[in-house]
Order: C-alpha cells, then sequence, then structure tokens
C-alpha cells in the first residue's frame, strides 16, 4: 500500500536543515513544501530547490494549510516557541474544520 508524501514545513534552513537534505531528497515518504527562515538568500534557495513556498517568520509557515507537519531546524532554545505556534496553528484549523469554538 502506498500514500502521498508527508507535505513537510521546515522552521530553519541552517545548518540543521543542511544536515538533513540528503535523508529528505531520498525518501519518497516526505516532500518539502515549505520552509521560515530569516534571511532572504535562504528562502530563494529553498524555493528554487523545491518549488515550495519559505515565509520569513515562523507564524507564517504555521498557518500554512499545506503543510501537515513542521520539521525544527533552529538553534535548540527557539524549539519550544515553534513547538507551541505549530500546535496553535494546528488547533485553530481543526476548530474551524470542525466547527468547534
Amino acid at each position: 500500500m502506498t500514500s502521498d508524501p508527508v507535505r513537510l514545513g521546515v522552521a530553519g534552513l541552517g545548518r540543521a536543515f543542511m544536515l538533513m537534505v540528503p535523508t529528505f531528497d531520498a525518501d519518497a515518504r516526505v516532500k518539502l513544501t515549505a520552509a521560515a527562515a530569516p534571511r532572504a538568500e535562504s528562502r530563494a534557495a529553498f524555493e528554487e530547490q523545491y518549488g515550495g513556498i519559505a515565509y520569513p517568520t515562523v507564524e507564517e509557515l504555521c498557518a500554512d494549510p499545506s503543510v501537515e507537519a513542521i520539521y525544527i531546524a533552529t538553534p535548540h532554545p527557539q524549539h519550544t516557541d515553534i513547538a507551541l505556534a505549530a500546535i496553535a496553528a494546528a488547533a485553530s484549523r481543526w476548530r474551524r474544520i470542525s466547527g468547534v469554538r
């Protein structure tokens, strides 16, 4: 049985992301769809290589409805805030879809 690849967003396009690129590229179960990074050059390179959209903020990445999961590739002290932003965005989406307030 096959399924569609997970549409993955990436928070951070620095060293941690670059170390994972070969793994992401080799895994047919993953499709890099979107990213967030503060540097315009990094965002442009991501868009050119993967055809996805790259945002200047994590909040914009988390709000993208095409993203099913987020890989956090930022410095460790930022992980909690990014995870909480992703959870909040997912909860907001779920409430809209389900009609729960």
